[in-house]
């Protein structure tokens, strides 16, 4: 039996099933536009006695919005319906992805179920047409109206026209049921090949990690690895979780710990040592946290990337650093430069991350793509995300609600699955943990791995170009 797909991401309907906060659920297309046809019938011939399903529009300025209801569609009912569950959402606004759940204010009137109208929610509070609608180049006039905040609560929004642009144009409208998703079996299936989960691979991962280095002929001793997330993402946390695998105790020279604005204010190269006064050829960059109106701007961090921002400096919101500013690198060398950028992002966080957050983030990812500097993902606080890990990090990939979180990252910014990585960073522990060592070291190796295929490239691009020496150690802080 043929099965349609719809366009919802695994990553929107992770958000949904947050929102409905009722568990994992199975999504089932009842009801697509552009292959049944838009008309009322048709919706109530696919769509009545199913349970609960979510509505969802996709309108021609790539805006996605909709509604979800607990409450069965029926055509013979003919009026409105209760449902305390209720609510409005919106997951993309001009193709960006702007995530925000307007729950229903006026229970009694939650939906409105008529054999003449496709789904209502509300007093016409999201009414999207009537009888048949033809599709017309690709489009569908609907004729139907959106009123303001009638009967759910429009918060974060003034208007619809913050949610579809004015514009009630829809490229496509699809139902689907949203049913209980049953317990998966316990296969310990890994999602992703990783080597055996014990102290010979922590030590093989160290040594492999301490033998990776620069290309000699390009005269730099350490490739330089930003740290880029929001506040409390755990990136200085990371900083003394790679510290500690190689000193071989728990170790916090990065000062990291919760706040509502950033702890770290200026950008720390960090060297590692190992307990063995081995050296490994990296600096792990730690920057201010990101917020909305705090942090770095794109200009600095373009600046960060081409070398420019000297260390140690602060980074100041109503000042930002400026090429005619004394302590601007105006000729940065190659050791100046970063060469790998790692997001941050806490993975029990994710549907609470701020819209204008993200927004700089993807900005910044563009920027470093621009300029072919590779890019990684840290996902930090699985422990708390999927508290059944709990000291079993062996299972981390073989978890698939771990695995769903690397997706949904994958998805939101647009990175292949195998540049995300899971890690959990030393918080109460008093003593080191090979679970934990093992997950640090994966992403590590992983990370050392792409900045050198960057430094393979900056060899190609200057075999016939000499490089100076430089002064390596000047104004490194090592941990």
């Amino acid at each position: 039996m043929y099965k349609m797909t719809g366009q919802l991401r695994d990553s929107d309907k992770t958000q949904l099933e947050q929102w409905i906060n009722q568990g994992p659920k199975n999504f089932t297309l009842l009801f697509r536009a552009t292959s049944d046809g838009c008309s009322s019938q048709i919706f109530h011939q696919k769509c009545d006695y199913q349970g609960a399903t979510i509505t969802v529009a996709y309108n021609q300025q790539g805006s996605v919005f909709g509604g979800y209801t607990s409450a069965s569609w029926a055509a013979s009912v003919a009026s409105h319906i209760r449902d305390d569950r209720a609510f409005l959402f919106q997951l993309k606004y001009s193709g960006s992805d702007t995530r925000r759940k307007f729950p229903v204010s006026n229970t009694a009137y939650s939906i409105y179920s008529h054999a003449s109208y496709g789904p209502i929610f509300g007093q016409n509070d999201m009414y999207l047409f009537q009888q048949t609608i033809q599709n017309i180049g690709g489009v569908f006039s609907m004729d139907g109206t959106c009123a303001f905040g009638v009967c759910y609560t429009m918060t974060g929004v003034t208007s619809w026209n913050d949610i579809h642009n004015g514009d009630m144009k829809a490229t496509d409208i699809e139902v689907y049921s949203v049913a209980a998703k049953p317990p998966e079996p316990n296969t310990n299936q890994k999602w992703r090949k990783v080597p055996e989960w014990n102290k010979k691979s922590v030590q093989e991962l160290i040594q492999e990690a301490l033998s990776i280095k620069p290309n000699p002929c390009l005269k730099i001793q350490d490739y330089r690895i930003v740290l880029i997330g929001p506040v409390g993402s755990g990136k200085s946390s990371f900083c003394n979780t790679v510290n500690s695998v190689f000193r071989g105790r728990i170790t916090q020279r990065a000062i990291c710990g919760e706040g509502t604005h950033s702890i770290t204010t200026a950008y720390k190269p960090y060297s590692i040592k190992s307990n063995r006064e081995s050296k490994l050829n990296i600096r792990l960059c730690d920057t201010r946290g990101l917020e909305t109106d705090l942090g770095m701007d794109i200009m600095e961090f373009a600046y960060l990337l081409n070398g420019h921002i000297p260390e140690k400096y602060k980074f100041n919101a109503e000042q930002p650093i400026a090429i005619d500013d004394a302590v601007f690198i105006t000729k940065p060398g190659l050791q100046d430069k970063i060469h790998c950028v790692v997001f941050v992002l806490d993975a029990s966080n994710l549907h609470k991350l701020d819209s204008k957050i993200m927004d700089k983030i993807k900005s910044f990812r563009k920027a470093a793509t621009r300029i072919e500097i590779p890019q990684a993902v840290l996902l930090t606080k699985i422990d708390k995300e999927e508290k059944a890990l709990a000291q079993k990090y062996e299972t981390v990939y073989s978890n698939s609600s771990i695995e769903k979180k690397v997706i949904q990252v994958s998805e939101m910014l647009g990175f292949p699955k195998n540049h995300v990585f899971p890690v959990k960073n030393y918080e109460n522990e008093v003593m080191l943990d090979d679970g934990v060592n093992l997950l640090a070291l994966l992403a590590l190796r992983q990370i050392l791995y792409f900045a050198e295929d960057y430094m393979e490239n900056q060899s190609s691009d200057n075999e016939d170009f000499p490089i100076k020496d430089h002064d390596f150690e000047a104004g490194s802080e090592s941990i």
